[in-house]
């Protein structure tokens, strides 16, 4: 539940359109194998309902921000986005784009998503940490940056500053600086799931 917003049903179906972008069909390809990635989990999860709690919600129409703050927690499917800050920007007016419907219309498109203050993904065995974690709505990316960045995935761990991926394709590139990796051979199991039926 969100307990700052009460008696009015267009913000309160605010938070299920938050992430409703997350889960346009345009927005993914399933990830591909590789490096851990647990970012990937809001592409390949876009068909599964989003969850979002946090203490507050805070709407600003003429700044064109929500604010959720608090032990911010978004759900979606098998992955979990927490951070004591998320905002959101949008273009057009929000309670109007959302009345009666979940799905954001042209007159309320999300721009972009921040997540503030320490941002901590995890899908199945993989998590991702860093400082902040940003999604572009535009060019379909997750860009989070830290001090540093580290991503694991059993006992394989990456870290660097600044962490870029691009839902669309699902590659992801490191920036900004030197990179360590730490990857034990035959530590990750295939999927069964991902491989190719004969």
């Amino acid at each position: 539940m969100i307990p700052s917003v009460s008696g009015s049903v267009s913000r309160g179906l605010l938070a299920a359109a938050v992430f409703a972008c997350l889960a346009a069909p345009a927005l993914a390809q399933p990830a591909p194998s590789g490096p851990p990635n647990a970012l990937q989990g809001f592409a390949t999860n876009r068909n599964e309902p989003i969850r979002i709690n946090s203490d507050t919600l805070e709407v600003k129409d003429k700044e064109k921000q929500a604010v959720f703050a608090g032990k911010v927690v978004v759900t979606q499917g098998d992955t979990t986005l927490k951070a004591p800050q998320l905002l959101v920007y949008y273009d057009g007016d929000v309670a109007a784009g959302v009345q009666g419907s979940a799905q954001p219309t042209e007159s309320s498109k999300i721009r972009k998503l921040e997540a503030t203050g320490g941002v901590v993904v995890q899908t199945k065995d993989q998590t991702a940490t860093g400082d902040t974690g940003v999604f572009e709505m535009k060019t379909n990316t997750v860009t989070m940056t830290g001090n540093p960045v580290v991503l694991t995935q059993g006992p394989n761990v990456i870290r660097g500053k600044r962490l870029v991926v691009d839902l669309t394709t699902g590659v992801s590139r490191f920036e900004g600086g030197r990179v360590e990796s730490l990857i034990v051979p035959n530590s990750v199991k295939p999927d069964p799931a991902a491989q190719p039926r004969r």
